[in-house]
């Protein structure tokens, strides 16, 4: 179910209200049956896979908690290779094996095996990543084994997370379900104020910019430099409305019932770097790769030539855990040279800036903010296009062809575009204005007509600007395909 669906009007008042009318006891099972529901919309057979893992998670952190010595290790690795194995087989089958084929085919050898008919299940990426951090964490000692199959069965298949995340930990999110949570206005109001300003980034900036990258990326062999270049702005944009819209909306519907999920964007694109990007964009993945693959794997108490590694490892599995696509691995790559680049000069960078007497100015923070979001802009070419040969040459076209055509903005009229670079300014005002907390918790909110007016003007905004009919239907967020 898309939270920016017509179902999801009837779905979430009812959940909610049914939510408050229960008792503690009576909560779970009935967030279990509305997660179930809300999944099983898409591709109803798939929910199978997800209690399968239930299952199998919820047995191996018990069995960890009582082992001891190599029998722990065995059962954790059991766990992990049950998830890594199903993500894998219905999201990097058809991938490896395509690849296989074509190297068959290079060296002319015969290479019989077919691609399966297969669908990759919803959100499979969020949901095994988040169920593996809770045996880890029992693992390491960090967290005890849950008794309670149903609240495990809700740590997994919560609904406002389940498909995009954010990827949350045990600590965090388990002891969440067995709390009373009453029905409180100051905390209803801030969660639905969140809801409504992720769908404001979904339906009204990230939806109608959309039309104008779709078309240039769909035509780029006919598309001038500055048409590219302007689409790839533009889709920067649109995947951050877009994915940090889902996570405002996910935390919205989660802080209604008086449940906290952790914050997944931090204004990334005032990042002052690429290493204070990766800080503040997708943060539950971020951390959990961080957390679980990086510190495994030495860290930064390594060599400069381990560190690298290290973080050439990283970044090319977060490439693969976005798609299985050679694109995806460019992408990853892209941002591992930028962030080994970024580490690599930090010192003379550091004593240049001391020695012109800029080091911490506001030029040097414009700067960066300005070349990090350049370089961000670029590499998620990779990422938007279909294959790695048409993102080099969307970037070469970018490089040396300057002409300006008749139409910068095929996809949006006039009107809409001029509206599309109005709300995309701002949207860049508002996160520098209020980056250190909301604007509800600054602009007039100890004055009632100010923060009412600005209501009532917010739903006429959505109203008239929100892209949207029931013809077309709901557009989908672009992180549902991981």
């Amino acid at each position: 179910m898309l939270f920016n669906s017509l179902s999801f009007v009837i779905f979430f008042p009812v959940v909610t209200l049914l939510y408050f009318l229960l008792g503690v006891r009576a909560r779970v099972p009935m967030l279990i049956a509305a997660s179930c529901v809300f999944y099983m919309v898409f591709v109803p057979r798939y929910i199978l896979i997800l209690l399968v893992l239930i299952l199998v998670d919820y047995l191996a952190g018990i069995l960890i908690e009582r082992a001891r010595g190599k029998r722990r290790t065995a059962i954790l690795m059991a766990s992990l290779c049950a998830n890594i194995g199903m993500l894998g087989f219905y999201k990097y089958f058809n991938f490896l094996n395509g690849n296989l084929a074509a190297f068959a085919h290079w060296l002319g050898w015969n290479y019989p095996v077919e691609n399966l008919s297969i669908l990759l299940p919803i959100g499979l990426s969020f949901h095994t990543f988040q169920s593996m951090s809770y045996t880890i964490e029992v693992y390491r000692g960090n967290f005890k084994a849950e008794r309670s199959l149903p609240h495990f069965a809700l740590y997994v298949l919560f609904y406002p997370q389940l498909v995009a995340g954010p990827i949350e930990r045990p600590q965090n999110l388990l002891h969440q379900f067995y709390e009373e949570h009453r029905f409180e206005w100051p905390r209803i109001w801030e969660g639905l104020r969140l809801m409504a300003a992720g769908l404001f980034k979904k339906v009204i900036i990230a939806d109608r910019i959309a039309m104008m990258v779709n078309a240039v990326y769909r035509d780029s062999g006919h598309a001038t430099g500055s048409q590219l270049l302007l689409a790839t702005y533009f889709f920067a944009i649109q995947i951050y409305c877009d994915f940090s819209g889902y996570s405002d909306i996910a935390r919205g519907a989660a802080k209604v019932m008086g449940i906290d999920l952790m914050r997944n964007f931090n204004h990334p694109y005032l990042a002052l770097s690429i290493t204070d990007f990766w800080r503040r964009w997708h943060i539950s993945l971020s951390t959990w790769f961080r957390d679980y693959l990086y510190i495994s794997l030495g860290g930064n108490r390594v060599s400069n030539g381990r560190l690298y590694l290290n973080l050439g490892i990283v970044f090319l599995l977060s490439g693969l855990w976005h798609g299985a696509n050679w694109t995806f691995v460019a992408w990853g790559m892209t941002h591992a040279l930028g962030f080994i680049g970024c580490l690599a000069t930090r010192g003379w960078r550091g004593r240049i800036a001391s020695a012109l007497g800029i080091q911490g100015s506001p030029l040097t923070r414009a700067a960066g903010i300005i070349l990090t979001f350049n370089f961000v802009s670029l590499a998620w070419v990779f990422f938007r296009a279909a294959s790695v040969t048409q993102a080099f040459e969307i970037i070469g076209r970018i490089a040396t062809d300057f002409r300006v055509p008749a139409s910068l903005h095929p996809g949006l009229g006039p009107w809409q575009f001029a509206l599309s670079l109005g709300l995309i300014t701002a949207l860049f005002l508002s996160e520098w204005l209020f980056r250190r907390q909301p604007a509800w918790l600054v602009a007039g909110a100890r004055i009632p007509w100010v923060r009412w007016t600005a209501y009532y003007l917010f739903a006429l905004a959505f109203v008239v600007l929100a892209l949207f009919s029931p013809q077309q239907g709901a557009q989908t967020f672009i992180y549902f395909q991981f």
